[in-house]
């Protein structure tokens, strides 16, 4: 079985801190925190950003997380 990547593990690949991920998104690095442990919290607007960012789908995150 393929062992799905994490929020965090995908940030991590693309050599980012949550910082720079929050400010490449343009929310508090809080929120980002957050949403990085309840992906299903992630409005549908942001989960767009965060997709572009990591190189990621949308369903990625909300059904592979």
């Amino acid at each position: 079985m393929i062992q799905k990547l994490t929020l965090k593990q995908r940030r991590l690949i693309e050599g980012l801190t949550q910082t720079q991920m929050a400010e490449k998104i343009g929310v508090h690095v809080n929120t980002y925190a957050s949403w990085e442990e309840n992906p299903e919290k992630i409005s549908i607007g942001k989960a767009k950003d965060i997709a572009g960012a990591l190189n990621l789908s949308v369903n990625e995150i909300f059904f592979e997380n």
